[in-house]
C-alpha cells in the first residue's frame, strides 16, 4: 500500500517502561475506540519468544485483532528502519478499514523511526574520523574550522568555531558526499514538522514498577518460560537468541545448565528488567510529543479518561 494513504495524525501509539501495563491500556483503548493492536516491541516481534517477552496471550488475541507480534526470525534480526517499512502498510490497511491502529510497546527507537525518519548523515569510515582526529591533535581545532570553511561555507556559519563534534561531522558529510549537511538538517526538520500520531505514555512511580517487575518476572517463570527456552534451544536457536539478547533467557539458559538457582534467575532477571526500564523512560521523557497518564496503585490508569482523550482527538 502506497505510503501516502497512511494518516499518521490518527495513528495511536501506547508506550512507557516494561512493566508498566501498557498491553492492558490498548486493550482497553482498542475495545472502546474500535481499534487493532500493532507490534511496536523489538522483541515480540520474533517468534518463539511469547512468554519471556510478555506477549499477547490467547484471551488478549481473542479480544482484539494484532499484528505483527512473532512474525520475524530470530536468524535475521529486523532494524528500526525495517520495521518502520514493515509496519507502515499494516497501519494504513488498518485505517482503510475504518478502524484505528494502536502501535503497543516500549522500543522508542521504532517509535522516533517510524515518526522522524532516520538520521540521513551517511556512515564515516573510521580512517577518515581518524584523520581528522589527528588534524586537531597537530593543528588544532582552529585549523580544523577554517577547512570547514572553505569546503562548506554556510554549514560553518551556523557552527560555534569551538563545536567540535559538529564541525568534524560536517567535514565529515562533506567529504564523503560533497554534500553539504545543511541538506541532511533539512530533511530532518521537515520530517519532524510533519503529522504526529496520538501517543500516549502510562507512567508508574518507580517503587511500584520495581516491585511489578520483580512479580512478573516471577509469573513469566511460571506461566513455562523455562520450557519455551529449553524448547528454542532443542531447535538449535541458542546461537540467534545470543545475538538478539532478549532480556532473561541468558539468565534460564545458565538454569538450565545447572550454573545458578531459580531464585538467582528470578533477580537477575529483575535486575535487568528494571535497568531496562529505566533506558526507556530516560529515553521518553525526551519525546516531547507524549501525552502522559499515571498509574494509581489502588485504582490503576484513569482508562475512561484516556478513552475521553483519546476520542476528543480522533473526532
Amino acid at each position: 500500500m502506497a505510503e501516502e494513504q497512511l494518516d499518521m495524525a490518527r495513528v495511536v501509539a501506547v508506550v512507557g517502561p516494561t512493566g508498566a501495563g501498557k498491553s492492558q491500556v490498548a486493550l482497553a483503548l482498542a475495545e472502546a475506540c474500535d481499534g487493532e493492536i500493532v507490534c511496536m516491541d523489538s522483541m515480540q516481534i520474533y517468534s518463539g519468544l511469547t512468554i519471556g517477552t510478555n506477549g499477547p496471550c490467547a484471551e488478549e488475541l481473542a479480544r482484539v485483532p494484532h499484528h505483527l507480534f512473532g512474525v520475524a526470525d530470530m536468524a535475521q534480526p529486523w532494524s528500526s528502519a525495517g520495521y518502520a517499512a514493515r509496519v507502515r502498510p499494516v497501519l494504513a490497511e488498518i485505517q482503510k478499514r475504518g478502524k484505528v491502529p494502536m502501535l503497543v510497546g516500549g522500543t522508542g527507537l521504532y517509535l522516533k523511526t517510524l515518526v522522524e525518519g532516520l538520521d540521513p548523515m551517511p556512515a564515516t569510515p573510521p580512517e577518515l574520523r581518524e584523520r581528522l582526529n589527528q588534524r586537531v591533535a597537530r593543528k588544532g581545532l582552529p585549523r580544523l574550522y577554517r577547512l570547514l570553511q572553505r569546503l562548506d561555507g554556510p554549514a560553518a556559519a551556523r557552527l560555534h568555531p569551538n563545536d567540535r563534534q559538529r564541525i568534524q561531522r560536517a567535514l565529515e558529510v562533506r567529504l564523503l558526499s560533497g554534500g553539504s549537511i545543511l541538506d541532511l538538517w533539512t530533511q530532518r526538520e521537515k520530517a519532524q514538522c510533519e503529522e504526529k500520531p496520538i501517543v500516549i505514555g502510562c507512567a508508574v512511580a518507580r517503587g511500584f514498577l520495581i516491585e511489578q517487575i520483580q512479580n512478573r518476572a516471577g509469573k513469566m517463570l511460571e506461566n513455562g518460560w523455562i520450557e519455551e527456552t529449553r524448547m528454542l534451544l532443542q531447535a538449535g536457536r541458542q546461537e540467534a537468541l545470543v545475538k538478539l539478547a532478549p532480556i532473561g533467557y541468558d539468565q534460564i539458559i545458565a538454569h538450565l545448565s545447572g550454573q545458578v538457582g531459580l531464585d538467582e534467575v528470578i533477580t537477575k532477571i529483575a535486575v535487568q528488567t528494571r535497568q531496562y526500564a529505566k533506558r526507556q523512560m530516560t529515553w521518553f521523557r525526551k519525546v516531547p510529543y507524549i501525552q502522559w497518564f499515571h498509574f494509581d496503585p489502588h485504582s490503576g490508569y484513569n482508562t475512561a479518561r484516556i478513552i475521553a482523550f483519546l476520542n476528543q482527538r480522533l473526532h
